[in-house]
């Protein structure tokens, strides 16, 4: 069963039981406290686990797509093919590929890809309704709600004081992002 149809599936038993409350607290009490995960808050990463989530949100920064061996916690990173049909690699691709590792031996794989354009865009969004300078947050808001938002807010920031602080709350976010999905793919409870 694919996830559109589990999803419909769902659906459908939800439709069932929208009259009673008592089954929809049940329901809700379930998936507040196994999947609910608040947006301010931060998920606590197991020290063992730091440097592996930097590494994977510094790859996701530059557009690559990260597979990690579940096991070993080892990376390849790939970025997709170009319009000439050539794929590249990180140097830490290239290191992996030396020791001849590669993933079709791995068991458990998790793969994270690049932030989709919209999760982008909420945190730049998130940063902006961060800030107490209101000069600039009236900028970088009306520049997130025109043409080329990303270039528009990207010029704005790299030349204002808030630049290291934005830089800061992006790789915080990155981190945030690439640790949900590694606890969602059970890499550590």
């Amino acid at each position: 069963m694919n996830a559109t149809q589990l999803l419909n599936e769902i659906l459908a038993m939800l439709y069932q039981v929208k009259e009673s409350k008592e089954d929809l607290e049940k329901i809700h009490t379930f998936l507040f406290d196994n999947f609910y995960v608040e947006e301010d808050s931060n998920l606590i990463i197991p020290e063992q686990y730091k440097k592996l989530v930097a590494e994977i949100a510094e790859e996701i920064d530059c557009r690559f797509t990260c597979e990690v061996n579940k096991k070993t916690g080892t990376i390849i990173s790939t970025k997709r093919e170009n319009s000439f049909g050539e794929t590249y690699y990180s140097e830490q691709e290239d290191e992996e590929e030396d020791e001849a590792e590669s993933t079709e031996n791995w068991e458990d794989i998790i793969t994270i890809c690049p932030l989709e354009s919209h999760e982008s865009f909420e945190i730049m969004e998130n940063f902006t309704n961060t800030l107490s300078n209101i000069p600039l947050k009236k900028k970088l808001s009306n520049a997130l709600q025109y043409k080329r938002p990303f270039a528009n807010f990207n010029a704005i920031i790299h030349n204002s004081i808030e630049r290291e602080e934005w830089f800061k709350f992006k790789k915080n976010a990155l981190e945030q992002h690439v640790a949900s999905l590694l606890m969602a793919g059970s890499m550590w409870e």
